[in-house]
């Protein structure tokens, strides 16, 4: 079972505010997805990222949502969210004080923006001016709306502006130029076409007018998804995106606008080549935030290497991220030792990334050969372990997040759920294997815990073993199949929701009471330990029984040695641990997920039409801030129209009848299926 915190973005939209009272220094607070992570003060020129739980009510979870700076807070407006399109509402962070709290802003009941995602917002004159976006049904707006901020109560009122006007678009900027006016540059139109425009929206002193300028002369190149801010007299573009794969070339990644002149400058700067990434200022330096290159989820942060207050030349922009070199990992029985440098070990990364994150496009192989050498391979394990060694053998995690259960290597439905339902960041034969690359340079947002096949002997018996041999080049498979199964005998064996929900493959069988008996199982599981085996085959191994009306402990057709629980068993473990529930995965349910004992346990299943048989659906679990646990299915793809589509690399699996599936819950196995291990 993976589980990947919806926390991991990539939409971003932050502003910088200056420091609260009783704090030194400047400090840069962005609010993303509903977290907020401040990096504290410049210090050697490294930035060490915590995140603050401010007091109240924060608004839901969300992205491509409005955000500015206004006095001592910040306004959070609109977005989208695990529901849909968030509502209305105006949310402010109160940094007035030593205690950071979130406020809902109080509107006059009346006329108001509808709700919608992608828009722009900054402050002209005294109001809060919000543009564009899109809303429910696709539709792209253009319409202008102001909220006086010194009045009380607040009133939402709908601009109706001379001049030029701007045509609707989404994923635009605005900056806003010593509180008097923005700036709003390029987006997207209605049919999906980037822009390239300029516009200036201003009021006419107090008579109540507002218009929009159209500036012409300083049209650039066309792009969305981009970030612009102003610094004195000049407004900086970073980055963007031409088309939903094509991004701007690094000849325009950075352009600056000298707006006493009029005149663009472009500077060559690949590494600002980036969409959806968040850009604001301090004084004369600027900061650039995250973002995404060639589906790569991009955790940098850049600032300006001089200052841009004059001067006729183009800033530089340096990556002030600390080089840590990765920490030595254990020696293995072969005697291989890593020898790759972080530099390089983060371009591999993005190797298995930029190869495998392809969510609309990715087709299987032509050739059975992995991408991988085996070098590359023993870096990315040794490296992951390094990570889930730091771990616990309980994880402790944070809500929002979502659930995967097993895809049983069906990579085409993990590139499906990502499409339809967002991805961490960027899983086929191997798809252990790439989430497990991707926790590597994602260590805080993905996290697995180990299913029952993730151990030596079962991979050796059903086919995992063969497949690496088959696989990996220069004979190097043994080699590759024992460091693979070392790091998964380190895996952590379950994890804890907000300290409510319960995750684990299997479930509690009849031996596992209590969770210090789990955090008290040293890695790697030594399953030739009495005390060990018996929980360790209870987590991984063991199911519910077949409907809530079978009580108690049961036999399992699974084989000797594992059991079925009851929903008794279910409800006394939620009570003596004081959860709320129990998330498993370990069987395939024909809805993608079932629910056991009144709701108090849930199954998830992945992986659609498992092994080409059972015409399931697959889902994933989607637990919210307040812990509502929201299930998101896939069905089936329809079988191919031609025979000459049906063609081996794109088949289903095909059943072994030495390697039997487990059938759906609640059927019978045949009886040539008796004692299947799946």
């Amino acid at each position: 079972m993976a589980v990947s915190p919806s926390s991991l973005r990539n939409e971003y939209d932050a502003d910088l505010v200056q420091p609260p009272r009783g704090l030194t220094g400047t400090e840069m607070w962005s609010y993303t997805h509903g977290s907020l992570a401040p990096p504290n003060p410049l210090r050697r020129r490294y930035f060490s990222p915590e995140r603050v739980y401010p007091e109240g009510e924060p608004p839901s979870p969300r992205t491509n949502h409005a955000a500015v700076s206004c006095g001592d807070g910040v306004l959070i407006q609109g977005g989208i969210g695990p529901s849909g399109i968030c509502n209305g509402d105006l949310h402010v962070l109160d940094m007035s004080s030593d205690t950071f709290k979130w406020k809902k802003v109080v509107v006059q009941e009346g006329m108001a923006p509808c709700p919608r995602y992608g828009h722009v917002m900054g402050l002209a004159g005294k109001k809060l001016v919000i543009f564009g976006g899109k809303k429910e049904g696709n539709l792209v707006l253009a319409d202008t709306w102001a909220l006086n901020t010194t009045r009380h109560p607040n009133v939402w009122e709908i601009l109706y502006p001379y001049g030029d006007l701007p045509c609707g678009r989404v994923y635009a900027s605005a900056s806003t130029r010593d509180r008097r006016y923005f700036m709003l540059y390029g987006g997207r139109d209605q049919h999906g076409m980037p822009l390239g425009d300029t516009y200036k929206l201003e009021p006419l002193s107090s008579s109540g007018f507002w218009v929009w300028t159209r500036s012409p002369h300083l049209d650039l190149s066309k792009r969305y998804q981009h970030a612009a801010i102003f610094v004195n007299l000049r407004l900086h573009v970073f980055g963007g995106a031409l088309s939903n794969t094509r991004l701007v070339d690094a000849e325009e990644a950075v352009s600056v606008l000298d707006t006493s002149t009029g005149v663009w400058v472009d500077t060559s700067n690949e590494v600002m080549r980036r969409s959806l990434h968040a850009a604001a200022s301090v004084g004369s330096r600027i900061y650039v935030y995250g973002g995404i290159r060639e589906g790569v989820l991009l955790d940098d942060l850049l600032i300006s290497g001089e200052l841009l207050s004059s001067g006729p030349t183009v800033p530089s922009f340096l990556w002030r991220s600390p080089n840590t070199p990765w920490p030595p990992a254990s020696d293995m029985n072969d005697g291989y030792k890593p020898n790759f440098s972080s530099e390089k070990l983060h371009d591999l990364v993005n190797k298995v990334i930029s190869t495998l994150l392809r969510p609309q496009t990715w087709e299987p192989p032509v050739d059975r050969k992995f991408f991988l050498s085996f070098h590359e391979l023993a870096e990315l394990c040794f490296a992951a372990k390094q990570i889930i060694e730091q771990e616990p053998t309980v994880l402790q995690l944070y809500a929002p997040i979502k659930v995967f259960g097993d895809l049983h290597g069906q990579f085409g439905d993990l590139m499906r759920l990502f499409y339809e339902y967002g991805y961490p960041s960027r899983q086929g034969d191997i798809s252990c294997v790439y989430v497990s690359f991707v926790q590597v340079e994602y260590p805080k947002n993905i996290h697995l815990i180990s299913g029952n096949h993730e151990a030596e002997a079962t991979n050796t018996v059903y086919g995992f073993l063969d497949e690496c041999i088959e696989r990996i080049e220069c004979n190097d498979g043994n080699r590759a199949f024992k460091l693979i199964n070392d790091f998964f005998s380190h895996l952590p064996l379950a994890a804890l929701i907000e300290k409510k929900i319960f995750c684990v493959h299997g479930g509690i069988g009849s031996s596992v009471f209590t969770m210090k008996q789990i955090t008290n199982i040293k890695r790697p599981v030594d399953m030739d330990c009495e005390y060990n085996y018996k929980v360790v085959k209870d987590l991984l191994w063991s199911d519910p029984t077949a409907h809530d009306s079978i009580l108690g402990i049961g036999v399992n057709e699974r084989g000797p040695h594992v059991v079925s629980f009851g929903p008794d068993r279910v409800n006394a473990f939620c009570e003596r641990n004081d959860i709320d529930m129990i998330i498993r995965g370990h069987e395939c349910v024909l809805d993608g997920f079932e629910r056991f004992a009144q709701g108090k346990l849930i199954t998830v299943f992945s992986a659609t039409n498992y092994c080409g048989k059972f015409k399931n659906a697959g889902a994933i679990l989607v637990i919210g801030r307040n812990l509502d646990v929201v299930p998101k299915l896939i069905h089936p793809l329809p079988p191919p129209i031609s025979p000459s589509e049906n063609v081996p690399d794109k088949a289903w699996i095909e059943v072994d009848r030495e390697r039997p599936p487990t059938p759906i819950r609640g059927q019978r196995k045949p009886d040539f299926e008796q004692g299947s291990t799946s």
